[in-house]
């Protein structure tokens, strides 16, 4: 093996490594898992590191197939029949799924950028729960209309709302007090999604960007306060095309792509099966695997199920991204680790990349290992 570049970022040699041999052998030493590994000094700072440190499964103790493991994430597998399936513990699968999602969210990061920009983009609220129905949540989601490719995604915590027994009015009693929820989460999820597309997708002469939502009046606030409406000019259009959620959902609704999304999310994703025992018990893990699905959706699943036979274009193909791209970044998901300090990640991924969402009721942050800001 070759190293690439030296793993410590603080180390001239991480981001720009030199052509010429920055690097010597220093020995090896043996594993259960991998045999031996070979062992590497850094010339410039005179750390050593391994050919496991550039692995997806460094510091692991045993192997997953994450092509699998990501493939059955998006068949609604729990993630105790997943245990089950690999012969491993829960907390393994959880870890797994952790690394397979910075994984994904680093390619996704690479791979966006390169998608077409003529599309309207649709954002909608996907409803679900975590830890319990008293603790609701709203995915906010974007996806491009035409081609249906997953753009972005966020999370916020709300109160429970509609009617309520009087024994279900007492446990909320019971459980609100101690969870600070968050004002306006709403309005700054749609404010995130809106951050991003001012960045990858800003508009451009004669060619506006078409925001396509349902008729919360939590967006239509976020919009109209946004950067990117109010310094917009005669060059740079942007447009809130907002669709009655009453109307049919068909292909020929505005919002068929948010609506194809949210059928495929119930179907695909086991914490979001209705009337289920599988539930997000913790935010942070939820998006993990949400991260997953989106890699799963975009560069792996055919566009359309019922086309022909020979059609195998994905929604990353027909939203424009060219296959040679996909095929390499694709290859090093499942490869190569990837380092947050060389990748440019925006404001939503790093905060999932590291676990920031929080759950409601949970004081502690959530754990995460120190190579994950490698």
């Amino acid at each position: 093996m070759i190293p690439p570049f030296c793993p410590y970022k603080e180390c001239p040699n991480h981001s720009h490594p030199p052509a010429l041999r920055w690097w010597r052998h220093a020995g090896s030493h043996d594993t259960k898992c991998f045999g031996s590994v070979p062992r590497f000094l850094c010339r410039t700072c005179g750390r050593t590191f391994s050919s496991q440190t550039f692995s997806t499964n460094y510091y692991a103790k045993r192997t997953i197939d994450y092509r699998r493991l990501e493939e059955l994430l998006a068949s609604s597998m729990s993630i105790r029949a997943l245990a089950r399936t690999f012969h491993c513990s829960c907390p393994s699968i959880l870890n797994r799924c952790d690394r397979l999602a910075r994984q994904e969210l680093a390619a996704h990061a690479l791979l966006r950028p390169l998608a077409a920009r003529h599309e309207n983009v649709c954002i909608d609220g996907f409803v679900s729960f975590d830890r319990s129905q008293f603790f609701p949540n709203n995915l906010t989601i974007a996806i491009t209309s035409d081609s249906r490719y997953l753009l972005s995604f966020t999370h916020a915590t709300l109160r429970r709302s509609g009617s309520m027994t009087e024994s279900q009015k007492k446990r909320r009693s019971t459980l609100y007090p101690g969870v600070p929820f968050e004002r306006r989460a709403l309005e700054r999820s749609f404010t995130e999604l809106l951050d991003e597309l001012e960045r990858d997708r800003p508009p451009r002469p004669a060619a506006p960007l078409v925001i396509v939502t349902d008729e919360k009046l939590e967006y239509e606030r976020a919009f109209y306060a946004h950067p990117l409406f109010r310094n917009q000019d005669e060059a740079h259009r942007v447009a809130l095309l907002r669709v009655n959620s009453t109307l049919p959902r068909s292909c020929h609704n505005p919002l068929f792509a948010s609506n194809y999304l949210d059928r495929e999310l119930r179907k695909d994703q086991a914490a979001h099966r209705r009337e289920s025992t599988c539930f997000g018990r913790n935010v942070a893990n939820g998006l993990s695997r949400l991260a997953c699905y989106v890699g799963w959706h975009n560069y792996r699943k055919r566009y359309r199920i019922t086309g022909p036979a020979f059609d195998h274009r994905l929604h990353a193909d027909q939203a424009g991204i060219g296959a040679e791209a996909i095929a390499r970044t694709r290859r090093s998901v499942f490869t190569m680790r990837a380092f947050s300090s060389l990748i440019e990640l925006d404001g939503i991924e790093t905060k999932i990349w590291g676990k920031r969402f929080p759950t409601p009721g949970k004081t502690r942050p959530d754990y995460l290992p120190h190579f994950a800001f490698g």
